[in-house]
């Protein structure tokens, strides 16, 4: 009884998926594939490639990524807190030396420059891990591991008479191999 109870534990439940996923060898068929499917109104594809292609992200219809604008924003505000944060402490500890100027800017652009840094990369961080949805805890499309060699993989959710229209739709773009989860 034990036994089972731990077996069960341990073994995790199937996900339940229901869609087509098409396998392609070539980007070239992999992008024709992803702007017919755009065209006929599947808006929801997941594409899976072992590395970055242009025309697949043109294909997808991809803007540029917002990382860029969260990273200058944690970048800005940490300039902004460094100077802020050295200007308050001099303020509220004024320490006189040899009849200097207490607000001076020079001495405190080190720590400007390491707030900015530090924001900068912080946001960088967390922008990029919102923005590409990480950690996903559940999976949108069942994953094979020939993805992560040499292999494209798309994944358009649908069932019944639209997942019989992709699998064909799929197989005449020049699929090595088409699935259908129900």
């Amino acid at each position: 009884m034990i036994q089972k109870l731990v077996d069960r534990l341990l073994a995790p439940a199937p996900q339940k998926h229901a869609g087509v996923m098409g396998i392609f060898e070539y980007v070239d068929d992999a992008a024709a594939a992803v702007r017919a499917l755009r065209q006929v109104g599947h808006k929801d594809l997941s594409v899976y490639s072992p590395v970055p292609h242009h025309d697949l992200e043109h294909a997808l219809e991809q803007g540029p990524s917002l990382v860029r604008w969260v990273t200058f924003g944690g970048a800005t505000l940490g300039l902004t807190g460094g100077f802020s944060l050295c200007i308050y402490s001099v303020i509220s500890y004024p320490l006189v030396v040899g009849g200097k100027e207490l607000i001076s800017l020079p001495p405190f652009v080190v720590i400007g420059y390491e707030s900015m840094i530090l924001l900068g990369a912080l946001a960088n961080l967390m922008g990029m891990l919102a923005l590409a949805r990480l950690p996903q805890v559940k999976s949108k499309a069942p994953y094979d591991p020939r993805f992560s060699l040499d292999k494209i993989g798309i994944w358009v959710p649908c069932t019944g008479d639209d997942a019989a229209r992709v699998e064909k739709m799929l197989r005449g773009q020049g699929a090595e191999e088409v699935k259908v989860h129900v």
